[in-house]
């Protein structure tokens, strides 16, 4: 019993000791306190400043200060003021600056090493030391660094003489400079070496550009050059096989030149070569002439726009393309930094609402993103996580909350998680989060936005390999889209990837038209939409013949190949439907084979779809669609069948809306919640300005037309008339009256495709009306209009080599 009684009792005194440790704890202020406490410091540094600046009696207390200040600091004392107006500007904006630990470091070394400097008279700072005494006398060591700076350079010159002093003085100095701004000395040496070096280079550019003006000649357009926004120094991205998380940037501290005044049309960055503008040719074609522009174009019929010969698949051009300067993108002003007071008050909240229904929990750590505050519980033992699974509607209502999601578990930990919206939402922009892709990504990299962690998100849709877009109306779907789009168009040149642009809403993807980058203007019928969808396929299958005869087995090692022979490289061709819903109400049937074909087999050809509806149902996205594109991104639902029809599991009803998104990777089932990048319409115009003055789109208008039947062709072999067309009259009539024929201006007069205008070429030639081909020379219109209604007149009447040549006699001259 004794034993027990002397081991009992330590035990207590060791529990009252630190019960009475924790009572002298200093209560933790809240902001409010500390904006109070900062206005107090700005009060008195005014104070100060009439006393010590103006001459101001001040009163008793005035000149207590100043005298007591005078003595302390010597002639630093003028620099009080100063320190306490900084002082209470930090207190005030704290929640927006990433650590405040440094300035008070910076200060103090900065402080010590000015007193010091003062009193040791280093770089001429002061009267300089004499003999005096005795050690701080008032008249002696006011006029120099005060008691504070006498006493470290007695210390300091009596252990390191003193030259010790000067040199402990500029290390003070140094190190107080660089705490309090935040910079390296590497970043000083670095943005130093950028800067001579952007100089020069303009010094060159100038110099170039005045030799050739003396010269009388164009100055030479500057190479295309990658602008790489910078990322966070020493902090790796992780990079998954699907997506990459990477530190999201710091645009204040990081990107110092890109805010303030800045110009909206930047001349080192918008490089328009003018060998690559059609300006000049578009000219002459809408003049006068032509008509004679027409006669040449018929040795032009397998060339394009650009003048190289026609392919049966989208190929690269030739062209040196600019890409878009990092200034386009907005970005965050500063980073603000989440209230610790507002976090651990609701999670004192959400402890209490479990333990109100019997669920004993302790939290563990808090993470807090842009929209949302995730909590991570610690159950007690022997609580089942379905209980908590199961309380979403019970911890909305308790913690008086738009929604609450829960995890239970958290991936990967011994947790459960509870999202709860912050009362305070920061916007995301794409300039924040958009960085420099990973090594060994494809052009196809886009930057979602951030989690809630704050690390950026981005992902390679080359590896997906194919994305659907879900979500109600304003929940953010189309910025998705445009986010997307954007990260393509800031990285990648129309030589690298190519995109058809399906609009059915007409006003969502309308600000990317004319850009170099697409192949078809921006589709806005249902009809045509499915006609490029199977003319898709063709060209899937002829780079699948490529490929076949190459004996490749993905478009980069073709493109190799290619390159290595001296052929031009196959860029990545992306699809973008932002209505799938209206396609699959006028066309079902085809738009979804055609959709299921080209997920199934396009990807190792480069071509790749993102399809974006705002009604996730079942009828809209069949299963055989969700079986072949696996990544997802859903954005706010009202019910959990769509959030099963987009994700197959719940989650997306509990979204906030706004941008707030469910990403899951094509290659796992882990959802990751983000709040999506938003890209303002100002910022895509000025992309897509950039693009547009570099040149033209090289439009295959031929994709635009249905595709024809192989089946139905062979079926119906036996009444196919080679010489039959509803448009063979009307094209008679414009050959005729242009005097002049080829396939071309039969494509933009008739509006029609390629092949079509290249039969109505061929009964044109069998029925005497132009000549045959005669090489570079162009065909000769046959048929004066005098004839022209007797040649009308004579399209029933069959075609034979004897109507052919007394067709020739006859519109003889």
């Amino acid at each position: 019993m004794a034993s027990r009684r002397s081991t009992s009792r330590p035990v207590r005194r060791r529990v009252r000791s630190r019960a009475g440790r924790s009572r002298l704890r200093l209560p933790t202020l809240g902001q409010t306190q500390l904006d109070m406490v900062g206005l107090g410091l700005v009060s008195i540094a005014a104070f100060l400043a009439f006393v010590l600046y103006l001459g101001e009696a001040g009163g008793e207390v005035g000149g207590v200060l100043k005298d007591g200040l005078r003595f302390a600091f010597g002639e630093a004392a003028y620099l009080v003021p100063i320190g306490l107006l900084a002082a209470g500007a930090l207190l005030v904006l704290r929640p927006l600056l990433p650590a405040v630990r440094p300035f008070r470091a910076g200060a103090l070394c900065l402080a010590l090493g000015i007193t010091l400097g003062l009193a040791a008279g280093s770089v001429g700072l002061g009267p300089g030391p004499r003999a005096h005494s005795p050690l701080l006398d008032p008249g002696y060591v006011e006029g120099r660094g005060g008691a504070l700076g006498e006493l470290l350079f007695w210390a300091t010159r009596t252990l390191f003489s003193e030259i010790g002093a000067h040199i402990l003085f500029g290390f003070l100095v140094a190190g107080g400079l660089l705490l309090v701004t935040g910079a390296s000395i590497a970043g000083i040496v670095g943005a130093t070496r950028d800067g001579v070096a952007t100089t020069s280079r303009r010094v060159r550019h100038s110099t170039s550009q005045a030799t050739a003006v003396l010269a009388e000649r164009d100055p030479p357009p500057p190479k295309a050059r990658r602008t790489r926004p910078p990322e966070p120094p020493g902090v790796e991205p992780i990079v998954h096989a699907t997506h990459v998380e990477a530190p999201a940037l710091d645009a204040e501290a990081r990107f110092p030149d890109l805010f303030g005044a800045e110009p909206e049309v930047e001349p080192d960055t918008q490089v328009i070569p003018e060998e690559g503008v059609c300006e000049a040719p578009l000219e002459e074609e809408a003049g006068p002439t032509a008509p004679e522009a027409d006669e040449t174009e018929v040795v032009q019929e397998r060339l394009t726009p650009m003048g190289n010969p026609r392919s049966g698949v989208t190929e690269a051009d030739d062209l040196d393309y600019a890409l878009p300067s990092a200034r386009f993108l907005e970005r965050s002003k500063a980073r603000q930094k989440p209230d610790t007071t507002v976090t651990d008050r609701v999670g004192a909240q959400l402890v209490e609402a479990l333990g109100h229904f019997g669920v004993e929990a302790k939290i563990v750590g808090s993470v807090s993103g842009p929209h949302v505050t995730r909590y991570e519980l610690r159950l007690a033992p022997g609580i089942k996580m379905s209980k908590v699974g199961g309380m979403r509607d019970d911890l909305a209502y308790a913690l008086a909350a738009d929604d609450v999601r829960i995890l239970a578990p958290i991936p990967g930990k011994r947790a459960v998680g509870v999202e709860v919206p912050n009362t305070v939402r920061h916007m995301v922009h794409l300039g924040d989060v958009a960085q420099e892709s990973p090594e060994g990504w494809s052009p196809l990299t886009v930057w979602l936005g951030k989690d809630i962690d704050g690390k950026a998100i981005g992902i390679d849709l080359a590896a997906q390999p194919h994305v659907l877009v879900a979500g109600t109306t304003g929940s953010g779907k189309s910025g998705c889209v445009n986010a997307m789009l954007a990260s393509i168009l800031m990285r990648s040149s129309p030589n690298e990837v190519r995109m058809v642009l399906v609009d059915p809403k007409q006003v969502e993807l309308n600000l990317y038209e004319h850009i170099p980058h697409l192949i078809t203007p921006v589709v806005t019928s249902p009809r045509l939409a499915a006609n490029v969808l199977q003319n898709l396929i063709r060209e899937m299958e002829e780079r699948y013949s490529l490929m076949s005869a190459a004996r490749t087995r993905k478009l980069e090692e073709l493109n190799r190949l290619r390159v290595r022979n001296g052929e031009r490289a196959l860029p990545y061709l992306l699809c973008v439907i932002d209505e799938l819903a209206d396609l699959m109400m006028i066309a079902p049937g085809e738009v979804e084979d055609a959709i299921i074909r080209l997920a199934q087999k396009s990807r190792a050809v480069g071509i790749h779809l993102v399809l974006a509806t705002q009604r996730p149902s079942a009828d809209i996205i069949t299963g055989m669609i969700k079986a072949n594109v696996p990544a997802r991104i859903a954005f706010a639902v009202s019910s959990q069948t769509d959030s099963r029809v987009i994700l197959d599991q719940n989650g997306a009803e509990s979204l906030l809306g706004r941008g707030d998104m469910l990403f899951r990777p094509g290659s796992g089932t882990k959802l990751n919640r983000i709040q999506g990048a938003f890209v303002t319409e100002e910022e895509i115009e000025k992309i897509t300005a950039h693009w547009r003055k570099q040149g033209e789109p090289e439009l295959r208008e031929e994709l635009l037309e249905a595709v024809e039947e192989d089946g139905e062709g062979d079926e119906g072999e036996s009444d196919f008339d080679p010489d039959e067309d509803d448009l063979l009259a009307e094209a008679i009539r414009t050959v005729v009256q242009m005097d002049t024929a080829s396939t071309s201006m039969l494509q933009r007069r008739l509006r029609v495709g390629y092949t079509r205008a290249g039969r109505l070429i061929d009964m044109l030639e069998r029925r005497g009306v132009i000549s045959g081909y005669e090489g570079s020379k162009a065909r000769k219109v046959l048929v004066t209009e005098a004839d022209l209604s007797r040649t009308l007149a004579a399209l029933d009447e069959p075609v034979t080599s004897a109507a052919v040549g007394g067709g020739t006699e006859d519109s003889s001259p």
